[in-house]
């Protein structure tokens, strides 16, 4: 056993998984209520000019990357699709309804993955 000031490689390794653990579960709180910002944003997409599209858009990337460097593969996955769905989309302009609900539909796919980890 190492001594407080210099911890063993095993209280090492313990260590960064509580760590990880602690992040993974932030990281689904985060996530939960960020999926639930989405949801909301939808509503917003068919006016133009609404800044939902880009709240979306920034909400899919944070999670797409914080996913997959957590682990989070599915949930990076689905938020990747999200996230290039709603980039092919022009800014500025009005989201046409089939184009919504594909958005709305791929927002349920992402939680739909994330409740997977939820206890």
């Amino acid at each position: 056993m190492g001594s407080p000031l210099s911890p063993s490689p095993e209280e090492k390794i313990a260590a960064a998984r509580t760590r990880l653990a602690e992040l993974a579960e932030k990281f689904i709180e985060r996530t939960r209520g960020e999926i639930e910002t989405m949801r909301q944003a939808v509503g917003a997409l068919a006016s133009p000019g609404s800044p939902a599209l880009g709240e979306i858009l920034h909400l899919a990337h944070r999670i797409t990357g914080t996913g997959a460097t957590l682990g989070f593969d599915a949930v990076s996955e689905r938020a990747r699709h999200l996230e290039l769905l709603v980039a092919a989309q022009p800014p500025g302009v009005a989201c046409e309804s089939a184009l919504a609900e594909q958005i709305r539909s791929a927002i349920e796919d992402l939680a739909a993955a994330l409740a997977k980890h939820q206890g």
